[in-house]
C-alpha cells in the first residue's frame, strides 16, 4: 500500500509503466495500490484504515478491499468499523468523504484474482 502522493503516476515520460508502484509489481509484488495525484492526509488515512479493516477482518483481496474501502467513503450511512478509534473515527464523520479527490486517486496493479479461501 503507497498511500503517498503520486506513487502510481509518473511525471517522467509520460508512461504510466514507469512509477514505484509498477517498479514493485515487475519486482514481484503480487498486488500493489499507489496513487494518481496528490492526496489529502486525513481523508487518505481514513481510507487508508478502512482498506486494512476490510483486509484483515472481512478477508478481502487488495483489489476487492480498494473498491470496499472506495464505496465505503461514498456511501453517506457509512458506518465506522469497530476497529478505527481516535482521530480517524472523527475523520469519518465527515460529509464530504465522497468528495472524488479523497477516493478516487487509488488504482491497483498486480493480482486482481480474489484472495485463495485455503
Amino acid at each position: 500500500m503507497l498511500s503517498a502522493c503520486e506513487t502510481d503516476l509518473s511525471t517522467r515520460d509520460h508512461d504510466e509503466a514507469l512509477t514505484l508502484s509498477t517498479a514493485l509489481v515487475a519486482r514481484g509484488a503480487a498486488d500493489v495500490i499507489g496513487s494518481r495525484w496528490a492526496v489529502n492526509d486525513a481523508p487518505t488515512a481514513l481510507m487508508m484504515a478502512v482498506f486494512h479493516d476490510f483486509v484483515t477482518t472481512h478477508g478481502l483481496a487488495p483489489v476487492d478491499a480498494l473498491r470496499a474501502a472506495q464505496l465505503w467513503m461514498l456511501d453517506p450511512r457509512r458506518e465506522p468499523p469497530p476497529t478505527l478509534r481516535g482521530e480517524l473515527r472523527g475523520e469519518a464523520t465527515r460529509t464530504d468523504l465522497d468528495h472524488i479527490h479523497f477516493w478516487a486517486a487509488f488504482t491497483h496493479q498486480g493480482n486482481p484474482a480474489a484472495r485463495d479461501a485455503h
